[in-house]
C-alpha cells in the first residue's frame, strides 16, 4: 500500500461489520439504562482492577472493550470510524479468524496492562472503551504498511510509522491516572505489536508439536479410534452371544450376560 488511501472507506468486512453491530447495540442499552435505573453494564463489565483482583470478575479484560461513554457520543464514534478504517483493511489482509484473534488479544492487553500497575502501586480507575483494541489496530498497521500516509488528526498528511511513534509519546508523557485510560492505550499498542511478531515472525518457527490445534486434534482423533475399538469390541460380544442363544437358546446366557446384551442393544438403537 502506497500513497493516499483516497477512496471514502474501506470495504466492509464480516468480522468488523459484526464488531460494529455488537459496540452499537450494547451502546444503545448503556443509553437506555442510563436514562432509567443507571448503567450496571459498566458496575460489572467494565474494567476495575479491584474487582478482578478481589472479586476475580476476569471477564472484564475483554467485556470492558465492548462498552463505551454515555457522556460523550464521540468516544463511541472515533472508536468505531477507526474500527472500520483499519480494522476492515487488516481483516482483508490477515483473514476473518485471525483478525478476530488480534483485535480480542489487543482489547485483553489493554485491560491486563493497567491492571498490572494497579498491582504495582499505580492506581488504575474503571476503564471502558475499544481503545485498546484500536491502538493494537493502528500498531500493527503501521508496522505493515509503515510508509502508508494518513491524516493524522484528521489534517496532517503522516506516514503510519511516525504517527504511531507520536502516538506512543503521548501516551508515555500522559503517565498513569487521569480521565483517558492511556495505559489502556499502551496495553492495546503492546497487544497489537506482540501480535503481529507472533503472526509474521514466530508462528512459522514453532514445531508443529508444540501448535494447541494439532494437540488439540491428535486428542479429538485418539477419543474417537477408542471409541471405534470400544464399539467394535462390544459387537464381536455381541455376535459371540447370538450364536450361542441360536444353538442353546436365551436360557443359556447368564444374568451379566443377558445385562450386556439388553445395554448393547439400547445403546447401539439410541445411535441410530
Amino acid at each position: 500500500m502506497t500513497g493516499y488511501y483516497n477512496r471514502i472507506g474501506p470495504e466492509l468486512t464480516p468480522v468488523v461489520r459484526i464488531l460494529l453491530i455488537l459496540n452499537g447495540g450494547i451502546f444503545a442499552i448503556q443509553l437506555l439504562l442510563s436514562w432509567t435505573v443507571g448503567d450496571y453494564l459498566t458496575l460489572f463489565f467494565g474494567l476495575t482492577p479491584d474487582a478482578i483482583t478481589h472479586h476475580y470478575y476476569v471477564w472484564q479484560f475483554i467485556t470492558y472493550a465492548f462498552l463505551h461513554s454515555t457522556q460523550n457520543i464521540f468516544h463511541i464514534l472515533f472508536n468505531m470510524f477507526s474500527l472500520w478504517m483499519f480494522g476492515s483493511i487488516l481483516e482483508n489482509h490477515w483473514g476473518g479468524k485471525n483478525f478476530l484473534k488480534f483485535y480480542l488479544f489487543s482489547c485483553f492487553m489493554g485491560g491486563f496492562f493497567p491492571w498490572i500497575l494497579h498491582l504495582l502501586g499505580w492506581h488504575q480507575g474503571t476503564i471502558i472503551g475499544a481503545s485498546g483494541g484500536i491502538y493494537g489496530l493502528l500498531v500493527a498497521f503501521a508496522l505493515i504498511w509503515p510508509n502508508q500516509e494518513l491524516l493524522f488528526m484528521g489534517f496532517f498528511p503522516l506516514k503510519a510509522k511516525y504517527m504511531v511513534v507520536i502516538l506512543m509519546l503521548i501516551i508515555a508523557f500522559s503517565g498513569p491516572g487521569g480521565n483517558i485510560a492511556h495505559m489502556a492505550h499502551a496495553g492495546g499498542a503492546i497487544g497489537g505489536a506482540l501480535y503481529f511478531f507472533y503472526y509474521n515472525k514466530l508462528k512459522s518457527k514453532i514445531p508443529s508439536s508444540l501448535s494447541l490445534s494439532r494437540y488439540l486434534q491428535k486428542r479429538k482423533m485418539k477419543k474417537w479410534q477408542e471409541e471405534m475399538n470400544r464399539k467394535i469390541h462390544v459387537r464381536e460380544e455381541v455376535d459371540l452371544l447370538l450364536d450361542k442363544i441360536s444353538k442353546s437358546g436365551m436360557d443359556s446366557l447368564s444374568r451379566k450376560e443377558k445385562k450386556f446384551l439388553k445395554d448393547a442393544s439400547s445403546q447401539y438403537s439410541s445411535e441410530e
